[in-house]
């Protein structure tokens, strides 16, 4: 009976000291035991401890209650309950007035509806604002039930990561990594807009997404609406990049580069549409088993238009340059075509993988274009190596002839031919020494 009276009193005494300067209370709703101290405005409860404060509760082993900072710190467990959703972890507290929930040690938090995770090892959770901080080893899982019944899933990883709950907005900071099915994103500082569906990242940001990879100093990536695809990007400064395709029905697969200082591309349904490359815009392209052959686009800007993944139509604007390289069925190269202008079109054979054709037009430059024939090139290199080789199998031949080998009288002879005509060059050499000497002389009988 003391016991009741004294739970009576003390949960009166929280009851009222937790509606001080606040409408609605701070109830303790349950304990197994409690220690009042009046006079420190303290309150210690121990075993199943339940709070509830307006529609928010949270269970622990072990609270404590300080009327000077309104906090409620627990112990031996933490979990605090909200409308939307909840948070678990090994210890956390509760200020009133703020309405902030902290939670620390293997920290969870997710939503009612399933929507959403985060794991951590510390937790801000701002009530009123319904924004989460996790400032230490941050997971972010962003779930979505598909028609199939399966799941889709977002994951953000950094160093902190603040989450509006409200706008489904994140903030990501240091090391970020967000990953969705084929997409990959990687960068210092990221953004995330779910109910938007945009993407934005600033330091050294790579996107990798199925045959699509790109760089630059920072990009923007839009979803579709699902938000389960690409549907645009924009790089800009130091952009670059790189779409491949796989070889398909016996064709080889084909690589396209392009740099500038701002890209911009389309996607649909998972394929490019358009790339687009302002500012020192430089691109190549060329097939995965010819590598070496790379076909250049050169210019202000450059322009380029897909069907189905691959190459449809090229636009090169502002001191244009483009090569290209002709293979043949055989996959052998026959030659290449060099071109400048102001604007090249160049149309594509999308079944063969090929230039269909080139329209060159020049105003400020001169529009030109010639043909390189590299199997022309190819023989004249290949015949005069084998002329090389003929001409040393033959002076090899007339010198293996000239010099025999010799026996008895014959060596005999052809060393005493050798001993004098060393002689001879000796008192030739000789007899040219002595000459100087003699002009000399003459020339001083002549004065």
């Amino acid at each position: 009976m003391k016991f009741r009276a004294l739970f009576f009193i003390a949960a009166t005494f929280l009851a009222c000291t937790f509606a001080f300067a606040q409408s609605s209370p701070l109830i303790m709703y349950h304990a197994d035991n409690l220690d009042v101290s009046r006079k420190r405005g303290t309150l210690l409860l121990t075993g199943n401890v339940h709070f509830v404060h307006d529609s928010v509760a949270f269970k622990t082993q072990r609270a404590s209650w300080n009327r000077n900072n309104e906090t409620v710190e627990c112990g031996g467990g933490f979990l605090f309950t909200h409308p939307s959703g909840f948070v678990r972890a090994r210890n956390g507290s509760y200020q009133r007035k703020s309405e902030i929930a902290i939670a620390s040690g293997e920290v969870s938090a997710g939503d009612s509806a399933g929507n959403y995770l985060m794991t951590g090892q510390y937790l801000k959770y701002d009530r009123k604002e319904d924004i989460v901080t996790i400032p230490m080893a941050p997971k972010l899982y962003q779930y979505e039930k598909q028609k199939d019944g399966k799941i889709d899933t977002v994951t953000i990883e950094s160093k902190s990561l603040i989450f509006d709950k409200k706008n489904s907005f994140a903030q990501a900071f240091q090391n970020v990594k967000l990953t969705q099915k084929d997409l990959v994103v990687t960068c210092d500082t990221g953004y995330f807009n779910r109910k938007e569906n945009w993407l934005s990242m600033k330091g050294h940001p790579t996107c990798d997404m199925k045959n699509y990879h790109l760089t630059g100093d920072s990009i923007f990536l839009v979803l579709d609406e699902t938000g389960k695809m690409l549907k645009s990007a924009l790089v800009i400064r130091n952009a670059h990049g790189i779409q491949n395709e796989a070889p398909k029905r016996g064709n080889p697969g084909n690589v396209t580069e392009a740099f500038g200082d701002t890209l911009y591309c389309e996607f649909q349904k998972g394929k490019i549409e358009r790339l687009y490359v302002n500012l020192n815009a430089k691109g190549f392209f060329y097939e995965t088993d010819l590598t070496e052959y790379r076909n250049l686009m050169d210019g202000d800007r450059l322009d380029l238009y897909f069907k189905k993944g691959r190459m449809d139509r090229a636009v090169v604007s502002g001191k244009a340059q483009s090569t290209y390289f002709y293979v043949k069925k055989d996959r052998t190269v026959s030659g290449k075509n060099e071109a400048t202008g102001d604007t090249i079109h160049i149309l594509f054979d999308a079944q063969k993988n090929a230039v269909k054709s080139l329209k060159l037009m020049g105003r400020k430059t001169n529009a030109s274009g010639r043909f390189i024939d590299l199997e022309k090139a190819n023989r004249i290199k290949e015949n005069a190596k084998k002329d090389s080789l003929a001409r040393l199998d033959s002076l090899a031949a007339k010198e293996k002839n000239a010099t025999p080998s010799l026996k008895g009288d014959d060596s005999a002879k052809l060393e005493k031919s050798v001993k004098d005509r060393k002689l001879r060059n000796l008192i030739k050499r000789r007899r040219e020494t002595a000459k100087p000497a003699d002009e000399t002389e003459k020339t001083e009988d002549a004065q």
